[in-house]
C-alpha cells in the first residue's frame, strides 16, 4: 500500500476511580405502576454492546439483553446478587439493592475467555458483496495470535493449506491486511466446541490501514479530578511521564497488560487493561493521597 492512513476500527472509553470496573451504576427515582424495584443497563465488551447476554438474579428471576445490549429485571425490594453469563465471556456478578418504585442502573463490561475444548476457524477474504477470494495476509487473535499468507486469499485454500486455524473455543478477531486494491479488513466470531466457523472478512477497494497495535489515551487525575502532573506510567518494558495536563499515550501490542501508575505523594496504582488492534482506548486513571502504612492499591 502507497498511502500510509491508518483506520481506527473502535474508540472505548474505560473510566473509573480505578483503571477499570466490571459494573458500574446509579440509583435514580423513577414512577412505577407496582412496589417492585427496577434494575436496568447495559452489558458491552470494549463499548460493543453483548447481546443474548443472561442477567441472573439469586432469586431466579432472569433476563436477556437486547441486540443494543440493554437488560431491565424487576425485583421485589431487597438486596439481590446480579450474575452475567454469555458465551465466550467471563462471568460476572455484583450485588444491588432493589428499592420500592425506584430504578438502579447496572453497567457491566466483559472480558472475553477461552474454554478448554478447541474447533475450526476458516477465513476467506473478497470484495464486498463476495467474489474471488483475494490473496493478503490474515492475523487471528484471540488467546494466542496466527500469522499466515494467503496467497489464494483463503484458509483453507485447498492447496498449501489443507484445513483451517485450529484454534480454542471463543471469541477470534480476524485482521486482513497487504491485499493489493483493497483497504484492510476486519471481522470477528465465535468459534464452538468441536465446530467449524467461518470468517467471511469483506474488502472494500481503497487503501486504509489497521494498525497491528493498539493505543492507550489515559489521564492521571487526584480524588477532585485534578491532573495530577508528576506522574509515570509503566507496562512490560514501556515507561513514560505525564505532560502537563496529566495525560499519556502509550502504543501497545494487542492483548492484555498491566499498568503501574506511581506518583511522588500518591499512593500506587496497579490493574490490567486489553488493548486490541487498530482501536483507541480512553483511559481515566484516580490516584489517592498517600498514608502512613499505605502501599499501592489495586483497579
Amino acid at each position: 500500500m502507497t498511502s500510509h492512513r491508518r483506520q481506527i476500527l473502535r474508540r472505548t472509553a474505560l473510566l473509573g476511580s480505578g483503571l477499570f470496573g466490571t459494573a458500574s451504576g446509579t440509583a435514580v427515582a423513577a414512577a412505577s405502576e407496582t412496589d417492585d424495584g427496577r434494575i436496568e443497563g447495559t452489558i458491552t465488551h470494549f463499548g460493543t454492546p453483548v447481546d443474548e447476554a443472561t442477567v441472573t438474579a439469586d432469586d431466579g428471576t432472569e433476563t436477556t439483553t437486547d441486540e443494543t445490549g440493554s437488560y431491565t429485571l424487576s425485583l421485589e425490594p431487597g438486596k439481590y446478587t446480579l450474575m452475567v453469563t454469555a458465551p465466550g465471556y467471563t462471568p460476572v456478578s455484583t450485588t444491588i439493592n432493589a428499592a420500592n418504585d425506584e430504578t438502579r442502573t447496572r453497567e457491566f463490561a466483559l472480558e472475553r475467555e477461552w474454554g478448554p475444548g478447541t474447533g475450526e476457524l476458516e477465513v476467506y477474504a473478497t470484495p464486498v458483496g463476495g467474489g474471488s477470494t483475494i490473496p493478503c495476509e490474515i492475523t487471528v487473535f484471540g488467546d494466542d495470535r496466527y500469522d499466515v499468507t494467503a496467497s489464494r486469499g483463503s484458509i483453507p485454500d485447498g492447496d498449501r493449506w489443507g484445513s483451517g486455524f485450529d484454534v480454542s473455543e471463543g471469541w477470534w478477531e480476524i485482521l486482513v491486511t497487504d491485499a493489493e486494491g483493497y483497504s484492510d479488513g476486519y471481522q470477528e466470531v465465535r468459534v464452538e466446541d468441536g465446530e467449524t466457523a467461518f470468517g467471511w472478512v469483506q474488502l472494500e477497494a481503497g487503501d486504509d490501514e489497521i494498525s497491528e497495535t493498539g493505543r492507550i489515551e489515559g489521564r492521571v487525575v487526584d480524588p477532585n479530578g485534578t491532573a495530577v502532573t508528576d506522574a509515570t506510567v509503566r507496562t512490560g518494558g514501556a515507561r513514560v511521564s505525564v505532560d502537563g495536563e496529566g495525560e499519556f499515550d502509550l502504543e501497545l501490542e494487542h492483548g492484555q497488560h498491566s499498568l503501574v501508575i506511581d506518583a511522588v505523594g500518591y499512593q500506587r496504582v496497579t490493574g490490567d487493561v486489553q488493548v486490541k488492534f487498530g482501536r483507541t482506548t480512553e483511559l481515566n486513571v484516580t490516584v489517592r493521597p498517600s498514608a502512613p502504612g499505605n502501599g499501592s492499591e489495586r483497579a
